[in-house]
């Protein structure tokens, strides 16, 4: 990953990324187009220890973002969602979705819940095209998944975005049920942000203009006090047959595809050379709404194009945005070379591979993975006589011409102005009305919720302190380590594990020593609440003294009766037949437990820290400190890929026979053999599955008659023969053969 570095003279920057790192308070971090917001992304992704999912509300924002969208990481069906909405279920209600009708149509696998259980930080990219239904549709499933009622279950929630630009997608038929439940559609005024502000920082160093008039305009137009004479500043550029020529290299900024498409066809038509049909390379799953560019991508030489990605390598010799034109095409060399009129050094394109990825939960490194389920390999490029508002977000061109006739979107107008690097560089297809460049009064009023500077420094420094609690109080939960036993405690009812009756009586006296345990930390930790809860009153040598007094009554205990006895018991019950898949569960719990003793001895630096005084900000490197040490905890717990044939592995390592199995996943006895075939020669012997004495038939007559079809063998054994058998057969002796 390549390594982010920002403006360490940029305040706001730095208060928000310790707002992220260092505190549990929900952030909504802001600012004008080119402050450097997709920066502090990139930033906060390699520089976040937290368990987090960055997510936005469309797949091209996710895959710019690097993450997934909302609906795939919540699996949220599209429609209206209102939680106590009283339901007709009839056809002019099937858009709509209250609590139940949610939980009824999405379904959370184990696999997602542990994401979800897990789930630390969750990033929301481009929020302001975030509708407040959805937010509030999420914090329903975070609160149920994590059995946790505080806003969003606990996790953190940071919010990026400009609420300036484009706003959310809603149709008339969902706003007539919407209005009578929220007061507009955007995500500040969910449900769950009402009693829950949100603390916002507006990063205020522009990086893309350095045109003090034109950066006036802008900020007018943002505060819906843009002047006559502002306006007539920007119509003064106005120029409705402006033809630009091919050395000025101007893209043409749009409010629909057919626009923006009709201009690239039409001036690419126009150059005389062969026309090349680059297709993109898609592998597995890849959705069509969100490739970043072209799947066929029609190129000729002297075709205006611009960049879609940053240039990754040392020497960067472009940028996402950046015009230039194609100079060469080496299609037998898989390349295109890109020239620019202002001189700059010709780049040699190569395709690049953007990844569509999906969360999940790696048990064994404690960590959320990002798992890729397709690719889409194209060059990063796009025809630039043209580009829709909508795809120009983010990006940055030092010449446009603006077509904004048709674009009444609150917020269109402002995001195709503020792509421009100055004034200069500005042509008005058409003019701008008053009413095009008109904020919603909802978002300006929102945005007076702002923090002066010095209320930021206090509030950082009241959360640092509130998120070490919330920590020390999350330490000594034990509910997760209860139900672990328990869920392990009661498979054991259908298991056929050696030594059953053991293993039950194992089970029985660790769950006492386990409740017990969590029984002294409920007290510890109402006890504990009590004093972080009352701020007129806040001992913090008192809670670090306390805190020192339960560690040490903890730790040996968890150390002989929870660590120590499991792993006699993983000793004691390894050797023994058929407990594959129990010794793995057990190894997990086992990994549950140490990393919980870790993180119990780390909870003495961290109430060691609440007593000091002044800037915490060196403390999260002590959290960060426990992590590390919790995740250098190795075991070979590794969860496998839950697979069909893997399933009826395991079913059968744990003692259940072919039958068994069949009637429990509802599968006939033939498929069950077919899963395990796979495993011949592996984690099965083929006795195991067929006797000595058939099979030495089956091979036989297998031997005499190579090449033949396994109907044909089947001929030659008879009926006392099945097909499954004659493939364990013909496994055996191509393993036999190397």
């Amino acid at each position: 990953m390549e390594s982010i570095n920002y403006d360490h003279s940029n305040i706001v920057f730095k208060q928000a990324v310790a707002f992220v790192n260092q505190t549990n308070q929900n952030l909504f971090l802001t600012g004008k187009a080119g402050t450097g917001k997709t920066t502090f992304l990139k930033y906060i992704r390699e520089n976040c220890y937290k368990k987090m999912a960055i997510t936005a509300p469309t797949g091209v924002a996710a895959m710019n973002a690097g993450g997934t969208t909302l609906h795939a990481l919540f699996w949220l069906p599209f429609g209206v969602f209102i939680s106590d909405y009283p339901l007709k279920w009839d056809d002019a209600d099937n858009h709509i979705y209250n609590k139940n009708r949610l939980f009824s149509t999405i379904k959370l696998t184990k696999q997602r819940r542990a994401i979800l259980q897990e789930l630390e930080l969750l990033v929301i990219d481009e929020v302001s095209m975030v509708r407040a239904d959805t937010l509030d549709a999420i914090d329903v499933i975070l609160k149920s998944v994590r059995r946790d009622m505080r806003p969003f279950g606990g996790v953190q929630v940071l919010f990026i975005g400009d609420l300036y630009q484009l706003p959310p997608v809603v149709r008339d038929h969902e706003w007539q049920v919407l209005r009578d439940h929220y007061t507009s559609p955007f995500f500040f005024d969910a449900k769950v942000l009402r009693g829950n502000p949100l603390v916002m920082l507006e990063l205020q160093q522009i990086y893309r203009q350095n045109d003090d008039a034109f950066i006036s305009i802008l900020n007018n137009i943002r505060n819906n006090v843009c002047s006559s004479d502002d306006l007539m500043a920007l119509n003064g550029h106005y120029k409705e047959d402006f033809r630009p020529s091919q050395q000025d290299q101007y893209i043409t900024l749009t409010s629909h595809n057919r626009l923006a498409d009709q201009i690239n066809q039409e001036e690419l038509m126009k150059l005389s050379g062969k026309m090349h049909n680059v297709k993109a390379i898609v592998k597995d799953d890849f959705q069509q709404g969100a490739y970043p560019t072209e799947e066929t991508l029609a190129l000729k030489e002297d075709a205006q194009v611009m960049f879609i990605k940053n240039d990754v390598g040392e020497d960067r010799k472009f940028f996402n945005g950046k015009i230039g034109f194609v100079k060469e095409l080496k299609m037998d060399k898989h390349q295109v070379v890109v020239g620019f009129k202002d001189g700059s050094e010709d780049v040699v394109v190569r395709r690049e591979t953007w990844e569509n990825i999906k969360y999940k939960y790696n048990k064994g490194e404690d960590k959320i993975e990002e798992e890729v389920l397709g690719t889409f390999s194209q060059f990063p490029l796009r025809l630039a006589w043209a580009i829709t508002i909508h795809k120009s977000q983010g990006l940055t061109f030092e010449k446009a011409i603006v077509d904004a006739g048709t674009s009444f979107a609150a917020g269109q107008v402002y995001v195709a102005l503020s792509r421009l690097t100055g004034l200069e560089g500005l042509v008005l297809r058409s003019k701008i009305s008053p009413h095009s460049i008109r904020t919603d009064y909802q978002v300006v009023d929102f945005m007076k919720r702002l923090m002066k500077e010095d209320e930021v420094v206090d509030i950082l420094k009241q959360c640092q302190r509130g998120y070490l609690g919330q920590i020390l109080l999350q330490s000594f939960r034990f509910s997760a380590l209860t139900e672990a036993t328990k869920e392990l405690s009661d498979s054991l009812v259908e298991r056929n594990v050696d030594n059953k009756a053991g293993a039950v009586q194992f089970f029985e006296e660790l769950t006492l020593k386990i409740n017990g345990q969590e029984q002294v930390a409920h007290k510890f930790v109402t006890q504990l609440y009590t004093m972080l809860s009352d701020t007129s009153t806040l001992d913090y040598d008192k809670i670090c003294e306390r805190t020192q007094s339960a560690v040490s009554w903890f730790l040996p205990k968890m150390e002989i009766d929870l660590i120590d006895a499991t792993q006699k018991h993983i000793d004691d019950w390894q050797i023994r037949k058929r407990t594959k898949k129990y010794i793995q569960e057990l190894k997990a719990l086992l990994l549950d437990f140490k990393r919980k003793h870790e993180v119990l001895k780390h909870c003495l630096t961290i109430a060691q820290a609440l007593t000091q005084d002044g800037d915490l900000e060196g403390v999260s490197l002590k959290i960060e400190k426990v992590k590390d040490d919790t995740v250098s905890i190795k075991e070979d717990v590794a969860e496998k890929d839950t697979d069909t044939k893997q399933v009826s592995l395991d079913m059968y390592l744990d003692g259940f026979d072919i039958k068994q199995i069949a009637d429990k996943r509802g599968m006939v006895e033939g498929t069950i053999y077919g899963h395990l075939i796979n495993f011949v020669g592996n984690e099965i012997d083929a006795e195991d599955l067929i006797s000595q004495e058939k099979l030495e038939k089956i091979l036989d007559v297998l031997q005499k008659n190579e090449g033949k079809s396994s109907s044909e063998i089947k001929m030659f054994l008879g009926d006392d023969f099945s097909y499954p058998e004659i493939k364990i057969g013909q496994k055996v002796l191509a393993i036999k053969a190397g």
